[in-house]
């Protein structure tokens, strides 16, 4: 019965300590933006060092602009940014450009 206890407990306490990673990060971008933010890359970073072993995605979606094309371009620079970073860390990224996805955002989601 002693031993019983003792597992339980050890198993509660090893399964609170664990903590899980986080499987997706949003963020925001300004319209004019094409480059990452010193504290978007360090959230890009943290995440990508959580999550080393999983296929992540990566959607991006259009600048806020009138122009769909420099919209477009916009979206496609910020995927450059990121894959950058990705790349640096030997992480391969699934990018996906996501015109239904709010204006501005990029999410990068583990499968």
């Amino acid at each position: 019965m002693k031993r019983i206890i003792c597992l339980l407990s050890c198993l509660l306490i090893w399964g609170c300590s664990s903590t899980k990673a986080p499987s997706s990060l949003t963020l925001f971008f300004s319209p004019e933006q094409i480059s990452l933010t010193a504290e978007q890359q360090r959230k890009i970073t943290d995440f990508l060092n959580q999550n080393p072993y999983h296929q992540l995605t990566a959607q991006v979606a259009p600048a806020a602009l009138e122009n769909p094309f420099q919209a477009l371009i916009q979206g496609q620079k910020r995927i450059q940014a990121v894959n950058k970073l990705s790349a640096t860390q030997d992480i391969p990224l699934h990018l996906e450009y996501a015109p239904q996805q709010t204006a501005d955002t990029l999410i990068l989601k583990r499968q």
